[in-house]
């Protein structure tokens, strides 16, 4: 039968670990930014948002349904505008500020990949350069919104009327194809490499999050959701280790997205059962505060680094981080005050009577964007 959402709950309930993941994807993308790519997968922190996107987003369309009977797409995308694009701009333009005054010490800005950036289409380099931009990086986000553009409407039109089961082969069925354009790539592509930022070479890593959404989806009982063993998420782990140590190029921009995608599985439904010492480090408050922040401190972070930069050049590494990560903290805690915060009480106002979003303990609501 079609994916009713029997027995799913009203409400998605919030997760605090997932708060925690989180922050632990966005301190590697940061740690990478500030001089450790060679030692710390930076990528691979992307990649755990764009599961974590899939995972919530199809989840929520899923209790959407079963508590209505319908998905509002007009209550989605305005429940995304006022999640991701106010934040967004705020920092475009506080970059592009820095900028204009001479305290970033970056590359010429080409006004033409500022509107790239603006518009969501940066990870395209063909249209938009994606080197001459502020240093604000939006490629993963341009993906992310594509995919908000999309998948809502597969999931009306589609995915929502097959069983959950048959939903989620579908989804691998597109993960294949996916892999398989990147080979094609591979093999046809001078320059192979875009495979990492391109939405049609990407997108199989939130998709991989959908799945674990529409099956086996511990948050909805009707699903009897597999429980991992200990020795499960310890193998999956190592095969995402296998992945960042196998350096060769054309297993990197095809084989490792997948491997690493797949093996998410995993922990992800490992840690949504709610239980281990895992869990409760990643509960733990001040991994859910830097978690709640994760999007601004996403979109900011690399403009304060090169702030940092211009301010005492010589630093690197752990001194670097040391030196931007207040001032990031600094900004989220504004931004999340006096923008993401009022944003969510008027997504509340116009929406009062479709909550499909969990409540936090602060009032605000747990949302799928990825920070990346």
């Amino acid at each position: 039968m079609p994916d009713s959402g029997k027995r799913a709950p009203a409400v998605m309930p919030y997760l605090p670990q997932l708060d925690g993941v989180r922050a632990l994807a966005i301190l590697i993308v940061f740690a990478a930014h500030c001089g450790y790519s060679h030692v710390v997968p930076g990528g691979f922190g992307v990649t755990v948002f764009f599961f974590l996107s899939g995972y919530l987003i199809t989840t929520l369309l899923r209790i959407e349904r079963a508590r209505t009977g319908a998905v509002s797409l007009p209550a989605f995308y305005l429940r995304r505008s006022l999640r991701i694009l106010p934040p967004m701009y705020l920092t475009l333009l506080a970059a592009g500020g820095l900028y204009a005054l001479g305290l970033l010490d970056w590359m010429p800005v080409d006004p033409a990949a500022i509107l790239g950036q603006a518009t969501f289409l940066t990870n395209y380099p063909g249209l938009f350069g994606t080197e001459a931009v502020l240093p604000v990086p939006l490629w993963s986000l341009a993906i992310e919104e594509h995919f908000y553009l999309v998948f809502p409407l597969a999931y009306v039109l589609w995915l929502g009327r097959l069983q959950p089961r048959r939903a989620a082969l579908a989804c691998l069925g597109i993960c294949a194809a996916v892999l398989a354009i990147r080979c094609v790539n591979v093999w046809r592509l001078a320059d192979y490499s875009l495979n990492y930022s391109w939405t049609h070479t990407r997108i199989d890593a939130i998709l991989f999050g959908c799945c674990l959404a529409l099956w086996n989806n511990p948050v909805i009982p009707a699903d009897a959701a597999w429980r991992p063993k200990a020795w499960h998420v310890g193998f999956s782990l190592a095969v995402i280790l296998g992945t960042l140590a196998v350096r060769a190029p054309a297993f990197r921009e095809t084989l490792r997205y997948t491997l690493q995608s797949a093996a998410l599985f995993v922990p992800f439904a490992y840690l949504l059962h709610g239980e281990g010492p895992a869990v409760r480090l990643l509960a733990s408050r001040p991994m859910r505060q830097l978690g709640l922040w994760s999007y601004s401190f996403y979109l900011a972070h690399m403009a304060v680094v090169a702030l940092v930069l211009h301010l005492w050049p010589g630093l690197h590494g752990l001194s670097l981080m040391l030196a931007a990560f207040p001032p990031t903290l600094l900004w989220c805690w504004g931004m999340y005050t006096l923008v993401e915060r009022p944003c969510a009480h008027l997504r509340r106002r116009l929406l009062a009577e479709r909550p499909p979003e969990p409540i936090l303990a602060d009032g605000g609501r747990q949302a799928g964007v990825t920070p990346a």
